[in-house]
């Protein structure tokens, strides 16, 4: 008989756009087990919520603040600390940009206090979780910050764990900027979390060899960021005006999108500075950044500075964002190879992207840049301004029919080869078998 697992994922994030956890719980949900998700609370987010696959999500309340590192002392200190060492006290993240002047000689200090917040939020988040499932046989994670909350939750209720490992976390963004010490010790903690896993999960197949061999542990299952089968009756590119509808007149522009997370080192920047450039500037070509992160603010002020070039939407709801892609003529990626973890994983805006039949963009000397040179589905470059400008201007000057060709190749490789439905397998078996050897 198959055992019907509980299952709690633990996101760290308020669970809103966050698209590979979502199929997560969807295939978990459809292989017969009962899944409920515990995202973080945010401003005007319910605190439960019945979602169409089945799956439960409550959102938790936790002090997310950085000034959290403080505690016990009162809050009045907590805000003087905070102002001390430049930093807004009820922040939950430190602002994005490099420190100046005579500001260098407080970001470490920051990054320190911001480090300690997140470790001593463990104990408090593993007991919310734990209250919030509290029969849970299995708890789920793909976050770092997360990995030991499951751990600890795991323990506290003789439970197992799955750590899905989207990023190599101390190779990415700025941990990956971190002295080498402090990253070997968050290494040394990783793989001990990893070893104490029930399973392990990869985002593409060479972050999988990297993990087994870093880490030594099995290596994980691979389960690529592919979405669903999108309008999979009509295998033709999709045709939607959603996203041109929204521009208004500057939609009847060739458009280009970036979607996804406004941070840095994915090459936002640069795609923003090829508007400047000569293969660009002269051309009728719309940039639109839909999307969401600590990048919004300064990147909105780029787009006042070039009314009906650049555009800074929002980001939609997962089930959406397919019909807005769809509406690009060409799609950036970016991701420069700038640390391990980028020029190794595969992003969700890529396979997303290629079901929505949109030719790509990303950068050289990736794994992004293997498949898509492999598949045929667009270009490489470099991701300096000129280059993503050249890129583009190669994507947009062929006449109508080889770009009309361009996208159906683009879709039918999302259809037949890089579509959910193939993917969740591995997830799936993965959770069958802790099912068998559930007590």
């Amino acid at each position: 008989m198959t055992v019907r697992l509980r299952v709690a994922i633990v996101a760290a994030n308020t669970f809103e756009y966050d698209s590979r956890l979502l199929r997560t719980a969807s295939a978990l949900v459809g292989a017969g087990h009962s899944v409920t998700i515990l995202g973080l609370a945010g401003p005007g987010l319910p605190e439960r919520e019945q979602l169409a696959s089945g799956a439960a999500l409550r959102r938790l309340p936790l002090d997310r603040r950085v000034t959290s590192a403080f505690r016990p002392l009162p809050q009045r200190a907590r805000r003087l600390l905070a102002r001390v060492l430049g930093f807004d006290p009820e922040a939950t993240q430190l602002p994005p940009g490099r420190p100046h002047g005579l500001d260098r000689l407080r970001a470490p200090l920051r990054r320190v206090v911001e480090i300690a917040a997140h470790a001593r939020r463990v104990g408090p988040w593993a007991d919310a979780v734990v209250g919030a499932a509290p029969g849970a046989d299995v708890f789920h994670a793909k976050a770092l910050i997360a990995l030991p909350v499951v751990h600890a939750a795991a323990r506290l209720t003789r439970a197992r764990f799955v750590y899905d490992v989207a990023d190599i976390h101390t190779e990415a963004a700025r941990l990956a900027r971190m002295p080498g010490g402090f990253r070997a010790l968050v290494r040394r903690r990783e793989a001990a979390w990893m070893r104490a896993a029930a399973g392990l999960m990869a985002v593409s197949d060479a972050v999988a060899r990297e993990v087994a061999r870093r880490f030594a542990v099995p290596e994980p299952v691979v389960m690529l960021n592919c979405p669903p089968r999108w309008r999979p009756e009509d295998p033709e590119p999709p045709r939607s005006d959603r996203l041109r509808a929204a521009l208004g007149a500057a939609g009847r522009r060739p458009l280009v999108i970036y979607q996804g997370g406004f941070s840095v080192d994915r090459g936002i920047e640069e795609l923003v500075a090829a508007l400047d450039e000569p293969g660009l500037r002269d051309r009728p070509v719309a940039v639109v950044l839909l999307g969401y992160g600590r990048l919004r603010d300064p990147l909105r002020e780029e787009a006042a500075r070039r009314p009906g070039r650049l555009f800074v939407l929002d980001a939609v709801p997962p089930g959406e964002l397919l019909e807005w892609t769809a509406s690009a003529d060409v799609s950036f990626v970016g991701q420069p190879p700038r640390t391990l973890n980028q020029r190794l994983n595969l992003a969700n805006k890529l396979f997303e992207s290629m079901m929505a039949g949109v030719p790509v963009i990303v950068a050289q000397e990736t794994e992004h840049c293997r498949l898509v040179t492999a598949e045929g589905l667009g270009r490489c470059c470099e991701v300096a301004p000129s280059a993503i400008a050249t890129a583009i201007a190669a994507l947009l000057d062929p006449p109508p029919e080889a770009r009309a060709a361009l996208r159906a190749r683009v879709r039918r490789a999302a259809l037949e080869r890089y579509a959910w439905e193939i993917q969740q397998t591995g997830l799936v078996a993965l959770y069958g078998r802790l099912a068998e050897t559930a007590s």
